[in-house]
């Protein structure tokens, strides 16, 4: 963890200038105001352009990688699911917590990265089109685990004992030579979602913020598919009544 630590006299003297409010009272009401916010950023060098996060990302968040750029994250499409890092197969999407919070004389920034467990991803099953390969080498550039061998024009070997099936080659290959299956594991969220109808009062403001459309409303409140959600927080966040809650499973690290 990163902590920073900043005087608070600058602050306080621009809002109370701004609010036209003394210094005391501005610090009265910011005293206990912590705000937080999560970043999730993809790190260009570690990218190997397999296009598992553009593919599984529910909210169309990131632009698919090509050979010259690796995938990058639209920040304002972004909620946040966490599903881009817990895919990547070669850990190249980092999430920051950041918070910050008032103490004494102080402002306080702690950054803090977070360890998300990865989903699986097996190798069903591999070709290659030899007659329409060119030994250009590409493919063994971005193959995380070095599993393929390119003499430049001459041989083309796959180690697939070592392939991951992250479909990398199949995606770079200039000549569409490759073609790759792979089975993904199940999400590991360890999160499940509970709605309280006694205390919903059908504002359906949640309805409307659910990014992937699967909250309805029922007779006696909302109802929301379970097994589709991606827990982002969002219908969490706005329910003024607090019906709805988030929290990790119990037992689960």
């Amino acid at each position: 963890m990163i902590t920073v630590k900043r005087s608070i006299e600058t602050l306080l003297s621009k809002i109370s200038k701004e609010l036209s409010l003394d210094k005391e009272e501005v610090y009265k009401i910011l005293e206990g105001v912590r705000i937080s916010k999560k970043y999730i950023y993809i790190l260009p060098k570690k990218c190997i352009r397999c296009a598992l996060c553009y593919d599984q990302c529910p909210v169309e968040a990131i632009v698919k990688p090509s050979i010259e750029n690796p995938a990058e994250i639209v920040s304002d499409r972004c909620v946040k699911c966490e599903i881009c890092a817990r895919t990547c197969p070669v850990n190249a999407i980092d999430i920051l917590e950041c918070t910050g919070e008032i103490e004494g004389e102080n402002l306080i920034y702690r950054i803090r990265e977070v360890e998300v467990e990865h989903r699986t991803i097996r190798l069903r099953r591999y070709h290659i089109d030899l007659d329409r390969c060119v030994r250009c080498g590409t493919c063994s550039r971005f193959c995380p685990t070095g599993a393929i061998e390119v003499e430049r024009g001459k041989s083309f070997k796959v180690d697939l004992d070592r392939c991951v099936g992250c479909r990398a080659c199949e995606r770079v290959c200039p000549r569409g030579a490759i073609s790759v299956e792979n089975e993904m594991g199940e999400i590991p969220f360890h999160k499940e979602i509970k709605v309280d109808n006694s205390k919903c009062v059908k504002c359906l403001v949640c309805i409307s913020v659910c990014p992937i459309g699967i909250i309805r409303e029922v007779e006696e409140g909302i109802e929301i598919d379970v097994k589709s959600c991606i827990f982002c927080g969002r219908c969490e966040s706005v329910c003024p009544v607090h019906a709805i809650e988030i929290k990790k499973v119990e037992g689960v690290k």
